[in-house]
């Protein structure tokens, strides 16, 4: 399969006077917008100009690589832009009004490049560049669910000083940038979208109805191309009615099919996927749209602020820092996730509901039983004392039964879900392959499980480790909320066990079993009568007032 690299080998030595700007054009200088000029004088200056050719000589020159503002694919992309620069058709072109803003105290990640034969008129393609490695762009990506972002107000400006310079101006952009393409354009005046050429978004996210209003769209409609791959997941949030919309074959796997250079291109064009969208994507954007809406736009706004301001503690401002921080940083995000506001709890477990259940688990907590338990500390303590004296009664089975009856519950859940969908939709399975893909996978773990020796064993133990490192990090969420500070001190002591039996029961032999879940058993018995302690103490508090 040919890429953009190929493409631009093969066209390389005619010009746009030869050969018309076309949509792989688009996707060439779209790719080319993510190159870092940051060091090039007099690029940065006001007024700046220089060809491609001569601004990939100059960082050659200056020692400095040819380097992408994108956590992907650098090879690919260094090969792209070396075969640019020594074509006629791409190398020749100006590069123009080069700006590159990144303001992590505001969220603010913008970048764009104006591309043109001559740099004083005619025409130019304006690219807006994606997101790149830092949680700043990252973060104002999400922003685009609730609010109007920065980036967008400073892509309109681009464009309106563009058109003080070129009598017609093509915009495009990948990913982020492709949301900024239309945002630049919609938005303009009727003098000055006339002199529109064309829009193009490269897999890029539409627009939340909050933030903009569809009419406008609509507007822009007629002008604009969307390309994006088989597997699109950031450019089929909030997807933009666009007619002129292509599915384009890639060499890549699931979500890295996002990348440009992975595009595939046919005699000079894209090379079109008849099958269109991945049905796994699409069950994935359907999760992420629907939990957008089933948010409260505050809520969205709080847990998307709290998300990222997790992320970037400790000066930490890229992708590669958090990740090089280890668990630390991951730490943070759970406190987030599963921490004490019950709105960011609520706001993220909407999504995995979303994704997998449909919004169906967010039914059950609505119920008035569910909430009442949520509230009552007498409650949970008696069905942590209930928990503790069934352990007792079946030490060797209770893990046994619990695991295996979680598994086959999901297991009959995903099947009941998957033959409602397909029968609201008259049976229509290639509508539903992902939805059977689970259910298809889910009885296949569950016969395995329940027929190969040792496998109930090995699932049980990951099943309920995970289930008791929630009891330890439970047991801490209380020690700090409690003002006893005995309560505090043996909440703390009950964590570091509850964390200390769920290690050890990933690594235990089969035969410690009775012992490990009578221990196991106690400190459900003794969590119980804690909280039931408590719940008795604040209503002692209640009656003396």
């Amino acid at each position: 399969m040919d890429n953009i690299t190929d493409y631009v080998r093969w066209v390389g030595g005619t010009g746009f006077e030869g050969r018309p700007f076309s949509r792989v054009d688009n996707i060439v200088l779209c790719q080319l917008s993510y190159l870092d000029l940051k060091d090039i004088p007099e690029i940065n200056s006001e007024g700046g100009a220089m060809k491609l050719r001569d601004a990939v000589n100059t960082l050659t020159n200056m020692g400095l690589s040819i380097r992408k503002m994108a956590p992907d694919d650098s090879e690919r992309f260094t090969a792209l832009v070396k075969a640019s620069a020594i074509s006629k058709r791409f190398g020749d072109l100006y590069i123009t009004s080069f700006t590159d803003i990144l303001n992590e105290e505001d969220s603010i990640q913008f970048s764009a490049m104006t591309f043109s034969p001559d740099p004083n008129g005619g025409w130019a393609f304006v690219a807006f560049r994606g997101t790149d490695c830092t949680i700043a762009g990252w973060k104002e990506d999400f922003m685009t669910s609730f609010t109007l972002t920065s980036s967008q107000k400073l892509a309109e400006e681009y464009v309106r000083s563009s058109l003080n310079i070129f009598d017609t101006v093509m915009v495009g952009g990948h990913s982020k940038g492709g949301n900024l393409a239309i945002y630049s354009a919609a938005v303009l005046p009727d003098v000055l979208f006339a002199r529109i050429g064309h829009i193009y978004t490269n897999d890029g996210p539409g627009f939340c109805p909050e933030v903009l209003e569809e009419d406008l769209i609509k507007r822009v409609n007629p002008k604009t191309t969307r390309i994006i791959p088989q597997f699109s997941v950031v450019g089929s949030v909030f997807a933009p009615k666009i007619d002129d919309s292509y599915v384009i074959r890639s060499d890549r796997q699931m979500a890295d099919q996002h990348e440009l250079c992975s595009w595939g291109i046919d005699h000079g064009d894209i090379l079109i996927a008849p099958e269109g969208i991945d049905p796994l994507a699409e069950r994935i954007n359907g999760g992420i749209d629907k939990w957008i809406f089933s948010v409260d736009i505050e809520e969205r706004k709080r847990f998307i602020n709290a998300f990222f301001d997790s992320m970037s503690e400790n000066n930490t401002q890229t992708l590669e820092e958090f990740t090089a921080q280890g668990t630390k940083g991951w730490e943070r995000i759970l406190k987030v996730v599963l921490g004490d506001d019950e709105g960011l709890r609520l706001a993220a477990a909407a999504l995995p509901d979303q994704l997998f259940l449909d919004g169906e688990g967010k039914k059950v907590t609505r119920s008035g039983l569910y909430r009442q338990f949520r509230k009552s500390d007498l409650a949970k303590g008696l069905a942590m004392i209930l928990a503790g004296l069934l352990i007792y009664l079946i030490p060797e089975g209770f893990m046994f039964i619990l695991v295996g009856g979680l598994l086959v519950a999901a297991t009959i859940a995903s099947i009941v879900l998957t033959v409602k969908k397909m029968k609201k939709d008259n049976w229509n399975f290639q509508a539903h392959v992902v939805d059977a893909t689970v259910s298809s996978a889910l009885v296949a773990t569950t016969v395995i499980t329940f027929v190969k020796e040792g496998a109930l064993f090995v699932m049980a133990s990951g099943i309920f480790a995970a289930l008791l490192f929630a009891c330890a990090y439970n047991c801490m969420a209380r020690a700090k909320k409690t003002h006893n500070r005995k309560f505090a001190v043996l909440l703390v002591i009950m964590s570091a066990v509850w964390a200390v039996s769920g290690i050890y029961i990933l690594f235990a032999p089969e035969n410690t079993l009775n012992v490990y879940m009578l221990i196991v058993g106690s400190l459900a018995i003794l969590d119980g009568l804690i909280r039931v302690l408590k719940a008795y103490n604040v209503r002692h508090r209640w009656y003396t007032r």
